[in-house]
């Protein structure tokens, strides 16, 4: 059915995410259409900006000694400069995901013209589940990946400062299944 079966996830429906790229990285919090509505809405979950929206509504009222514009445009000014702000920051994010995103790494591409596989450099957002990366030494990781061949012996040192702040390296070994293609290729890099 090319979905979910006994909730394992196929490749082909994980490539259909994101308008075929499942690992494009997106940490913005709006679009354009939905900037204002969400920024506002997230401002009024602060207990000091409904205290001032209660205030702004009162003076509306004719029976207020105050007047009106003394509140109200202080408070739209307050609101319009928090909102730009978010949007600032937002834009930030979004540059920054597209750095990300455009980062190069290098993947196997099976059959191409003369018939045989040969790598090509694609961006991290064009990486496909079921593709086949190389990640040379000392390079970020452009996604979860599946450690089939160590360069060296037969484990990985691998840096998750980047995810959870940890500076230790930590040991990986390529699964049982890949050993036998992890110590054909150590065998072969010794006789060339």
């Amino acid at each position: 059915d090319g979905g979910a079966r006994h909730g394992v996830s196929e490749p082909s429906s994980i490539n259909q995410r994101n308008d075929g790229h499942p690992n494009t990285v997106r940490t913005t919090k709006f679009t354009w259409i939905t900037w204002l509505p969400k920024s506002l809405a997230q401002q009024f979950k602060r207990v000091a900006n409904l205290y001032f929206l209660f205030i702004s509504v009162l003076v509306l009222f004719e029976w207020s000694p105050k007047n009106w514009r003394s509140k109200v445009f202080p408070f739209i000014v307050v609101l319009l400069w928090s909102s730009c702000k978010d949007l600032f920051e937002d834009m930030r994010r979004r540059r920054d995901d597209d750095a990300e995103n455009s980062q190069k790494c290098i993947r196997l591409r099976r059959g191409s013209k003369e018939g045989e596989d040969d790598m090509e450099e694609v961006a991290w957002s064009d990486i496909l589940c079921g593709d086949v990366i190389y990640v040379p030494e000392d390079t970020a990781f452009p996604a979860d990946l599946l450690l089939v061949h160590p360069a060296g012996e037969e484990e990985a040192f691998i840096s998750t400062v980047m995810l959870d702040g940890e500076t230790s390296l930590k040991t990986r070994q390529a699964p049982s299944i890949c050993q036998v293609v992890s110590r054909k290729c150590a065998r072969d890099e010794t006789i060339e």
